[in-house]
């Protein structure tokens, strides 16, 4: 059971993505909040494994809190936000979160993410993708072999490396060996940044 804790400041938007989430028989939200002070209470209360995390609050930036909730909690990180400007899209993803998603996406997107942040692995929106790609500086010569590109292809479905070597396989320590390969040759901080980059180029 993934365990969620749905922060939001506007009643009916949190209302709506617990709905959304209750479509999902594996997902159960644990707890909602409108703002950061009572979200802080109620993740070290409930310890859920994902948030479920609207950027705008009240009382404090969601960019701001999004360090602090990761770190008392390791819990994954799912911005769900009408905000989708390049900067902050990276400046969330380089505090912790692990999804990225659009309010207005089909709610099918929220799901996968959730479950995706529960795994310790990345989504975002396909908008959002193209976005960050736009921020990230990418080396002017990039090479991907076949084998390469079959992981990104993976990585883009949210799978983990166990997932991945299975697919393939290969051996899980051979899938760590080709993703830090291609963090370094992409110039990503992280798996979904790769990803967006991978798309962005026409790598996908």
């Amino acid at each position: 059971m993934i365990r969620v804790v749905v922060v939001d400041d506007h009643p009916i938007v949190r209302d709506g993505i617990v709905a959304n989430l209750a479509d999902a028989e594996e997902i159960r939200v644990v707890g909602t909040a409108a703002d950061a002070a009572t979200a802080t209470d109620l993740i070290a209360r409930e310890r859920p494994d994902v948030i479920v995390l609207d950027l705008e609050l009240p009382d404090r930036s969601g960019l701001d809190v999004i360090a602090s909730f990761t770190a008392a909690n390791n819990a994954g990180i799912v911005v769900f936000t009408a905000y989708g400007g390049e900067e902050r899209i990276a400046a969330a993803l380089e505090r912790g979160a692990r999804s990225y998603v659009l309010k207005g996406t089909p709610s099918d997107e929220l799901i996968a993410a959730t479950r995706a942040a529960a795994a310790g692995e990345s989504r975002l929106s396909p908008e959002v993708a193209t976005a960050l790609a736009g921020v990230m500086r990418l080396p002017r010569r990039l090479r991907v072999t076949e084998r390469e590109r079959e992981i990104l292809a993976l990585l883009a479905q949210g799978l983990a490396n166990k997932t991945i070597a299975t697919r393939l396989d290969i051996t899980e320590r051979t899938v760590k060996f080709h993703v830090g390969e291609l963090l370094d040759r992409l110039g990503a901080t992280n798996r979904a940044q790769a990803v967006a980059i991978a798309q962005a180029r026409g790598l996908l």
